[in-house]
């Protein structure tokens, strides 16, 4: 191989060992953020398809009342600009 096949293999090799040591980083130090965002991932495919994931197995799959924070509008009417009478003059 030429030298710059080398270098640029020798580029994505530090750059994919960059990013798996930063995730297992933020794991370790950070792990409730990768907890919520998975769970807030499921919680928008279960209200854009219908479809529950559990996807890092903590029983929360989107659907029902385990994610109160997306299902909280559709429940109750809280936070519904038409329950609020926010909206555009003329059509309240």
């Amino acid at each position: 191989m030429s030298s710059s096949v080398k270098k640029i293999f020798g580029v994505l090799i530090v750059a994919i060992m960059m990013v798996i040591l930063g995730a297992f980083l933020l794991n370790i130090l950070l792990p409730n953020v990768a907890t919520s965002v998975v769970n807030a991932i499921e919680g928008t495919v279960y209200q854009a398809t219908g479809i529950s994931f559990d996807w890092n197995g903590d029983g929360t799959n989107g659907s029902g009342n385990n994610n109160q924070q997306f299902n909280n509008a559709q429940q109750t009417g809280s936070g519904d600009a038409s329950q609020t009478g926010a909206g555009v003059d003329g059509f309240q």
